[in-house]
C-alpha cells in the first residue's frame, strides 16, 4: 500500500521541481564575436522577478522507486513539465524538470535535486540545476499526495541560447500546497544578470 500511495505521491508532486547548471557562458563552438556580446550581457544590471510556476501536464514520467536498506525511497529520473510566468520575458516559458527524491523512511520529508530546461516564449534557453526539500504537514505523510505539505527549492541557471545566452540567473521556489488543487503550483522569486 505504501508503495502504491508513494506512486500518487510521485505522480502528484514531480510536476513541482526544477532546476539550474554550471556557468559555461562561452561553449567552445562560440567566436570572439560571441565573447562581446556575452560580455555586455554579464555587464548588464541585475533584473528581479517574481512568479507562478504552474503544471501543463503534456510530459511526465513517474521514474524508477528503490526502496533502500534503510528504508528510505529513492525514486530517480522522474520528468515533469510546468509554465513560468514571470512577467518578464527572459523568464517566462515552458519547463522541463528531471528529478529525484529521497524520501525519509517514514515518509514525513524527502530531499529533492535535478536539472531542468526553461524554453522562452521569446525564444531561448535557460539550462537550471536546483536542489531543496518537501516536508509533510505535521501527522501526515509525503506517501499521501493529496495530504498538505511545504517544499522549497534554490535554482541557479545559465542562458544557453537567444535572449540569455551568457546571462546567470538565481532564483527560490516555494510550494505551499493545503490539499486543494487551487494550491497545486510553485511561486517564485529570483534575479538575473
Amino acid at each position: 500500500m505504501k508503495r502504491v500511495n508513494l506512486m500518487f505521491l510521485v505522480i502528484g508532486v514531480s510536476i513541482i521541481f526544477f532546476g539550474c547548471s554550471k556557468d559555461d557562458s562561452l561553449a567552445p563552438e562560440s567566436d570572439q564575436s560571441d565573447q562581446v556580446t556575452n560580455s555586455l550581457k554579464a555587464a548588464k544590471v541585475k533584473t528581479e522577478f517574481s512568479g507562478l510556476s504552474t503544471p501543463v501536464l503534456q510530459l511526465f514520467d513517474p521514474g524508477t522507486s528503490t526502496v533502500l536498506p534503510n528504508g528510505k525511497v529513492k525514486v530517480t529520473g522522474m520528468v515533469a513539465d510546468w509554465y513560468e510566468d514571470a512577467g518578464d520575458a527572459n523568464y517566462t516559458g515552458q519547463s522541463i524538470w528531471y528529478e529525484n527524491w529521497l524520501f525519509e523512511a517514514d515518509g514525513s520529508s524527502a530531499k529533492i535535486w535535478g536539472k531542468a530546461d526553461l524554453n522562452l516564449d521569446i525564444g531561448g534557453t535557460w539550462k537550471i540545476s536546483w536542489h531543496g526539500t518537501i516536508t509533510a504537514e505535521e501527522g501526515y505523510t509525503l506517501f499521501d499526495p493529496s495530504h498538505p505539505f511545504t517544499a522549497v527549492v534554490y535554482a541557479v541557471g545559465t542562458g544557453k541560447t537567444g535572449a540569455v545566452e551568457g546571462m546567470v540567473v538565481h532564483s527560490t521556489y516555494t510550494f505551499d500546497f493545503d490539499g486543494s488543487p487551487e494550491t497545486f503550483f510553485w511561486s517564485f522569486t529570483g534575479s538575473y544578470h
